[in-house]
């Protein structure tokens, strides 16, 4: 029998170009990871929903056993502001990536989502959600650390907005085009098969299952004379736990400025 299509698809976003070099997969120093969870969605306030099960507690028992460290906030610990971008209140007064989403090289969240939003169980701040056009500016701007985010979460990361409302300068983000649900170890198990695999390869097969359109997206600087190869390159390389690409992608804009042009490319499958 023959495997299901996998979609690929290209583009460049249309924005000012801003020159940058091209990023080689150097190992990082120091292997860091941020972690939040919302599995509690009904205390009464604005942000409930319906409560979820626990999926990242045994990826960072698998993460802390490879060496990398971080922090796991969950429910009440949990705030939006980790998220939202901390150089500027045009992002959202009280923004604290700089300390906790963007200061880590792997950046998750687990709960609830829409496209191109979180939402978290904690009402903190007077806000529930992050958006990933108007709050979120992660591997740029204040802290700059993030590489990889992936969003276990319903439809946060939607093929046809890559290149219009989702800003995050990250080498890579995963996650799903429509509503799904989660098995308990299964970003584990994705973790554990980038050994092996590169993330996209091991996204795919490990999250598109039971009619989930899993998708992993790969974004990379736009210089004059690249092509889009520049972009599948790092897409047919990435591994977590192999440890390639596990950088930050480096020359993002600074505070308050758009980013410069760039490709994207991502794959798409649902079994």
């Amino acid at each position: 029998m023959y495997a299901p299509l996998r979609f690929k698809v290209f583009g460049i976003a249309t924005v000012v170009a801003v020159g940058s070099a091209f990023a080689m997969p150097l190992a990082h120093a120091t292997q860091t990871y941020y972690i939040d969870e919302g599995t509690d969605f009904t205390n009464g306030n604005p942000c409930d929903i319906y409560d979820v099960n626990t999926i990242t507690a045994s990826l960072q028992t698998a993460l802390g056993n490879d060496g990398w460290t971080g922090s796991r906030y969950v429910n009440p610990s949990a705030w939006p502001q980790d998220f939202w971008e901390e150089c500027s209140s045009s992002y959202g007064t009280g923004g604290d990536d700089l300390y906790y989403g963007d200061n880590a090289i792997l950046s998750v969240y687990a709960g609830h989502g829409s496209p191109h939003y979180l939402y978290f169980g904690s009402y903190h701040g007077s806000a529930c959600t992050v958006s990933m056009t108007d709050n979120a500016r992660l591997g740029e701007m204040a802290a700059a650390q993030g590489a990889f985010g992936m969003w276990l979460a319903c439809e946060v990361i939607q093929g046809s907005d890559l290149g219009t409302t989702e800003y995050q300068w990250l080498h890579q983000q995963a996650g799903w085009q429509n509503s799904i649900s989660i098995g308990d170890d299964e970003p584990q198990d994705f973790y554990n098969a980038t050994s092996s695999s590169t993330n996209a390869d091991a996204w795919l097969n490990q999250m598109s299952s039971g009619g989930r359109d899993a998708i992993i997206a790969t974004t990379e600087t736009y210089t004059s004379g690249s092509t889009v190869d520049s972009c599948w390159s790092v897409h047919d390389s990435a591994k977590l736990k192999g440890n390639i690409f596990n950088t930050p992608r480096g020359g993002g804009p600074s505070c308050g400025n758009g980013p410069p042009e760039y490709w994207y490319c991502y794959e798409h499958w649902q079994d």
